[in-house]
């Protein structure tokens, strides 16, 4: 492969990859999060094949003197439009992470609420309960002393 090719190859994989992570970050501002789950595989592909040409272009350094000045100048500022593209998709993808997870904890909170358990409570130690054990109240009073083994 010439050098013009493995220059063009990367700006092409680099333009794709900038155009699939802006529409995510599109649709997070939309919450349209189920089509972004449907954006994930082509963006993981794109992020492949950007990370492969980006490599060949590291390895033979050289390759970039078929550019001339004007062309370098072009790629400096397609490269920095990306890095921005690529700080402003992480930012929106961790504030939907943020997002979930306060949403999870008061949900949890909510169910700790509704089964009596108070923030002071000691938490177990060791494996949680599972079965009937599960859904024991904690603290004193009430609970299962005995079981009559009669049969």
């Amino acid at each position: 492969m010439d050098a013009r090719d493995m220059i063009r190859h990367f700006v092409e994989s680099m333009t794709q990859l900038m155009a699939v992570m802006q529409r995510e970050i599109d649709l997070v501002k939309q919450k349209s999060f189920h089509e972004i789950e449907k954006l994930q595989r082509h963006k993981s592909q794109l992020s492949k094949a950007y990370e492969t040409h980006q490599a060949r272009l590291h390895q033979d350094i050289s390759v970039l003197g078929a550019l001339d000045a004007d062309e370098r100048s072009e790629l400096r500022e397609l490269y920095a439009r990306f890095r921005e593209t690529l700080s402003e998709n992480m930012l929106a993808l961790k504030a939907t992470q943020d997002a979930t997870d306060r949403v999870i904890k008061m949900i949890i909170g909510g169910v700790k609420k509704a089964r009596g358990i108070t923030a002071s409570a000691p938490s177990p130690i060791g494996r949680s309960p599972s079965g009937y054990a599960a859904y024991a109240q904690t603290g004193g009073g009430g609970g299962v002393v005995g079981l009559d083994r009669t049969f």
